[in-house]
């Protein structure tokens, strides 16, 4: 069981937060334990102090926090974020959910109607779980805002291209952009020998996303809005990973603790045009259209920004003196050039012919010298799976890149040389 207290805030003058008292049950805490060790491809940080002391605290709870300006925006009257923020954490490990403060009963409505009893079957094995607490479907008063995150990479800055075009109806227009600080910004490198602490992961997590945060209000400012920051407890002291699995249901999350505020919310898509699919132990963009529609209430509606590919977006921003300044889509932070995420962008933008635009947010010098490399992975990471994002991503733009004669022999050959080297190594059991 997950129980939830009734939300209230307090600032320390500086953050205004949101909270709320929870407590989780030790056969739930063993089974979000049991499940961490279980589901792959996930940076799981439960294996010290889980569940974390905190929770024995008495002042402990889930808190939502944003600067103090925004105060009144603060959504005391529902418990809806909360329930959004531990959603997936009850489905993986079969927990209900009870709620003190009021619930919106559209959201319910579609959670407990379409959502539960699609990721939750016989079949994978998940018990429908459900949330339980006083529902409530008159609307609450906000100020109509429209918002979206603005993370400064691809889609972010594709929703920000698409909805602030003049022919958008005006209740849909974006009036505000969003920087929520939800635990996902750092990534350690594999390779790397550096062990992190708990504190010191969050530590350089925090650093990271301010700096973040401030490009990201910079380029609000270019744009002439307001950047609304959030930051959340959420990761630290509850999830400790499964950001892939858990994105959406984080950002929505986010969102609604600001109901007084946002009437519309966009969230980004993923890039998956065409592909669908309901699973628990996969990452919640491959259903995001269905969050969208059942996690929104009768106070704030979640809008799927759309289904572009990232090629097409990355082509629709190229020409964004904005974009071309901030872009920003690195996994190690600050556009390293090397990671995957920056080789696919800058494939993308040497297709398109738009490299020389970019040289403020990347060092194009650096991958000219390096292009040959960078095609071999394109070769090497399009072979995964349909729900590999890599291979998704990266079979367009080797279809596109073939098509343009773009890829050098020399990709090739490195490419066909790791393939041997690997099958001999299979042989040999190395």
């Amino acid at each position: 069981m997950i129980s939830i207290g009734k939300p209230f805030v307090y600032d320390d003058g500086e953050f205004a937060y949101l909270k709320a008292k929870v407590e989780i049950s030790e056969d739930t805490s063993s089974a979000y334990l049991k499940a961490s060790r279980k589901i792959k491809k996930v940076h799981w940080r439960t294996d010290i102090d889980y569940p974390p002391k905190c929770w024995n605290d008495a002042d402990s709870g889930l808190w939502f926090a944003t600067p103090v300006e925004y105060k009144q925006y603060l959504c005391t009257e529902r418990g809806d974020a909360f329930v959004v923020a531990f959603l997936w954490y009850a489905m993986i490990t079969g927990s209900d959910i009870c709620s003190e403060a009021p619930l919106s009963e559209q959201m319910v409505f579609n959670i407990t109607r379409y959502l539960i009893p699609a990721l939750c079957t016989d079949k994978n094995g998940y018990r429908r779980i459900s949330i339980m607490g006083e529902l409530v479907s008159t609307p609450l008063n906000n100020a109509g805002g429209v918002g979206t995150g603005m993370s400064c990479g691809v889609d972010s800055f594709y929703t920000l291209n698409q909805y602030t075009k003049p022919d958008t109806p005006q209740r849909y227009r974006l009036t505000h952009l969003a920087y929520f600080n939800m635990g996902a910004i750092f990534h350690p490198d594999r390779n790397s020998k550096k062990q992190y602490t708990i504190k010191e992961f969050y530590e350089t997590t925090d650093r990271m996303s301010e700096e973040k945060r401030n490009n990201a209000k910079e380029v609000a400012d270019a744009v002439g809005m307001p950047l609304i920051y959030v930051k959340s407890n959420l990761d630290s002291d509850y999830y400790r990973g499964a950001y892939g699995h858990t994105g959406v249901y984080r950002n929505c999350a986010m969102a609604l603790s600001l109901q007084g505020l946002f009437s519309v919310y966009y969230n980004s898509s993923g890039g998956w045009p065409g592909y669908f699919d309901l699973t628990l132990t996969e990452g919640s963009q491959h259903y995001e259209a269905l969050l969208c529609q059942c996690l929104s209430t009768e106070s704030m509606t979640f809008i799927l920004s759309d289904y572009t590919t990232r090629f097409e977006k990355t082509a629709t921003i190229a020409d964004d003196a904005i974009a071309q300044k901030y872009l920003d889509v690195c996994f190690r932070f600050n556009n390293c050039g090397t990671c995957s995420k920056c080789i696919r962008t800058l494939v993308t933008l040497d297709i398109l012919d738009k490299l020389k635009q970019f040289d403020e947010s990347f060092d194009i010098e650096k991958y000219q010298s390096n292009r040959s490399y960078a095609y071999f992975k394109i070769l090497q990471l399009k072979n995964g799976d349909a729900k590999d994002d890599d291979a998704v991503f990266n079979r367009e733009l080797y279809q596109r890149a073939l098509a343009k004669k773009l890829i050098p022999i020399r990709s090739y050959c490195m490419y066909y040389l790791s393939v041997c080297y690997n099958r001999i190594k299979r042989v040999l059991h190395i």
